[in-house]
């Protein structure tokens, strides 16, 4: 060992791991439960992991007849805690979607699931 840094990969399972279709905008989410590997992790955690997020995308561009690779990447200090993407469409007066691009990447509080009391 020589003292460097170890990476460990570890696939996420996605809420909706494909979509074949795209009419409008498209959140990958990784429910953080307790089969995930973020369970229980904690921000000072990631930091001391040097923790990264590979996001790999492979779609197929039906206007150009073929396949394009998108990839990025987020680091530790680049994750926002409590967080949740805005709905970057909403309908307008005549009822018609409307996707804002302004408003792709805003975030708001996130809303925590309660249980339910029955």
């Amino acid at each position: 060992s020589g003292g460097g840094l170890l990476r460990k990969y570890k696939p996420l399972t996605l809420e909706r791991p494909a979509v074949q279709f795209l009419p409008l905008t498209w959140t990958v989410v990784h429910p953080i439960d307790e089969a995930s590997p973020l369970w229980g992790q904690t921000a000072e955690h990631l930091t001391r992991q040097q923790a990264e997020f590979l996001i790999l995308i492979k779609a197929f561009d039906d206007t150009f007849f073929q396949t394009v690779h998108v990839r990025h990447s987020y680091r530790h200090e680049e994750v926002v805690w409590g967080a949740r993407f805005v709905p970057a469409f909403e309908p307008d007066a005549q009822g018609q979607m409307v996707l804002d691009l302004t408003l792709l990447s805003e975030i708001a509080p996130a809303v925590e699931a309660r249980p339910s009391v029955s």
